[in-house]
């Protein structure tokens, strides 16, 4: 069997589907030569990365956090060095349903209709965007913006919150990315997405998604009491209508500790499997897209009965769900059972974070790393590399290691092509490849080899390539009948 070479480390959000996205036969193994050990990355340095903030009432401490431990995010991206990034924002405030501000308290309809968020905010002194653009941009080190880029994002970030408390973190995203089959996105987020770049999608939110159609009458306010249909109009309606645990919809007038909760599928609420599908059928190659949310775990999930109406419903009292999570600081969530469905639908390429933390830094950063290992140019092999004889292998000896390279790539038709790539001893001005000798620290450990391309075109905008490099190394030490020179 073929054995992955330090692929949990390369990708910590990528399975092998990378590797098996276009057919390619591997080499066949001889037992004398040891083992097959595929080797994936991506030549792609193109990243469009859309933060969607929520806006809604307590959300401005988590946003303050954001805003300051941003830069840590932006450090991992530069020590790449950065990407060619589009970083967009965009709040969670899509209204409420057909109900307009006077029905719905603080919810205005349409909300913000998923437009990027570009106006100046927060503390802009020190960086900002350019006049007319809407998005952060650096390509190449073309900027669109004053300062650096964590500056200006913290200019565009602190959205406050006075948005909308039925929070529509799905739906906004999917009206942003013009994903949602309502007309494309905003004319104000036209040149965000790429076709050819990554996509990653970062929610922060201290509360669950509750993303209804545009006209839903799920947050009718003629149900206001704990024995209408919807029950009383509070933040308590999305979990009622949102989610089920232990296979049930959740009461409205008791409490409990439930288990097993889930996004419920029925449509009243968009459903999870529509929003990964929205989101996946914007790429021609889904794998190229990741999404993280920062926001409150699932569990525990308890529900009491102890909230105070705020009309003169007989029942005395309305449910609600505890948080979470808390921090001393007063940072706490409510459990994000939508979210983290929707995180574990794209497997590997998703990543959840507690958004209960003293610090972002750590989640950003983790955030960052897998985003970076994504897009890296360059990959570790591990073991003792044999020649094309069976030898073992050392630099500069010829015959060179015993490797094929293939780039796997889309056409304008969206069909496979895959390219043999030379070794750079063979054909040093194309496109090509070499491996190298790791001595001491960087990406790979000592005694490793870095797999590094060449003379690829980083302005190329249809570069869209991902790399397969096949090799044959020495058996793990132990194995029978090792080549000489092995273990």
């Amino acid at each position: 069997m073929p054995t992955c070479s330090k692929l949990a480390l390369l990708f910590s959000m990528s399975a092998l589907l990378a590797c098996t996205t276009r057919t390619l036969a591997e080499p066949t193994p001889v037992v004398s030569r040891g083992v097959v050990t595929p080797v994936v990355q991506s030549t792609n340095r193109d990243l469009d990365i859309l933060f969607v903030i929520d806006d809604s009432s307590s959300m401005q401490l988590l946003q303050d956090k954001l805003t300051a431990n941003f830069p840590a995010f932006m450090q991992v991206l530069e020590a790449l060095p950065l990407p060619n990034v589009h970083i967009a924002v965009v709040s969670s405030d899509l209204g409420a349903g057909r109900f307009q501000a006077n029905e719905v308290p603080g919810c205005r309809h349409g909300g913000d209709q998923g437009k990027f968020q570009f106006a100046p905010r927060g503390a802009c002194a020190k960086g900002r965007l350019n006049d007319g653009q809407t998005f952060l941009s650096n390509i190449n080190g073309r900027v669109n913006y004053t300062g650096n880029i964590a500056d200006a994002f913290g200019c565009l970030a602190d959205l406050g919150q006075a948005g909308c408390g039925m929070e529509h973190q799905f739906g906004s995203m999917l009206r942003a990315l013009g994903a949602d089959g309502h007309g494309g996105a905003p004319p104000e987020n036209i040149g965000f997405l790429r076709p050819g770049a990554w996509l990653a999608v970062v929610i922060i939110t201290n509360e669950d998604d509750c993303s209804a159609p545009l006209e839903s009458s799920v947050f009718d306010p003629a149900s206001k009491y704990v024995t209408d249909p919807l029950g009383p109009q509070s933040s308590y309606r999305c979990n009622y209508v949102g989610h089920l645990c232990d296979g049930k919809k959740l009461p409205l007038q008791s409490g409990g500790t439930f288990k097993d909760c889930v996004s419920a599928e029925d449509g009243v609420l968009l459903r999870v499997s529509d929003v990964v599908a929205g989101l996946k059928g914007l790429k021609t190659d889904p794998n190229k897209i990741l999404v993280a949310a920062v926001a409150g775990p699932p569990q525990p999930y308890v529900v009491t009965d102890d909230m105070t109406p705020t009309n003169d419903d007989p029942a005395g009292a309305w449910p609600q769900v505890n948080h979470s999570c808390t921090q001393a600081d007063g940072t706490n969530a409510d459990p994000g059972v939508r979210l983290w469905d929707w995180v574990h639908a794209f497997g590997d390429n998703g990543l959840f974070e507690t958004i209960c933390r003293d610090s972002l830094t750590p989640a950003l950063m983790r955030i960052g790393d897998v985003l970076g290992n994504k897009i890296s140019h360059s990959a570790c092999v591990t073991g003792k590399i044999v020649d094309a004889s069976g030898a073992p292998w050392t630099s500069g000896d010829a015959p060179g290691p015993d490797c094929q390279v293939v780039e796997h790539a889309f056409g304008a038709s969206g069909a496979p092509v895959d390219t043999v790539l030379p070794s750079c001893a063979a054909s040093p001005s194309a496109p090509c490849w070499r491996l190298e000798p790791v001595s001491a620290g960087g990406a790979c450990a000592d005694g490793d080899h870095l797999l590094k391309l060449l003379n690829h075109d980083p302005d190329a905008s249809s570069l869209d390539t991902t790399i397969t490099c096949s090799m044959h190394v020495c058996p793990a030490a132990g194995a029978p009948n090792p080549p000489a020179g092995c273990p």
